[in-house]
């Protein structure tokens, strides 16, 4: 949605909104990794989503570089594309897409 009102709508504020955005999830995540009291599975899943939260957010960047520089031009473009990922869900019959 971000990139669409960036390319589309011409909201220069929205990739800086969004960016704000991950940090502040970021920071919250890392906060409740250093809490003493979990478990040691609930530190293992904070951690996991602490990594899967860089990645997200290093790829937002990347996108978000490119396009200011006008090589990502609309969500159709390979450089967002490529971040898609499709699953088949055999128990509801249903596909479903991710961005990265």
């Amino acid at each position: 949605i971000a990139l669409t009102r960036m390319l589309r709508d011409k909201d220069k504020t929205i990739m800086s909104q969004t960016n704000k955005k991950f940090m502040q999830i970021m920071t919250e995540l890392i906060a409740v990794c250093l809490h003493i009291d979990l478990t040691k599975l609930d530190r293992t899943k904070y951690e996991t989503l602490v990594t899967i939260h860089v990645h997200q957010k290093d790829l937002f960047q990347e996108v978000w570089k490119k396009a200011k520089e006008h090589k990502v031009k609309d969500e159709n473009d390979f450089e967002w594309l490529k971040q898609t990922r499709v699953y088949w869900k055999t128990e509801t019959d249903h596909a479903v897409i991710s961005i990265a």
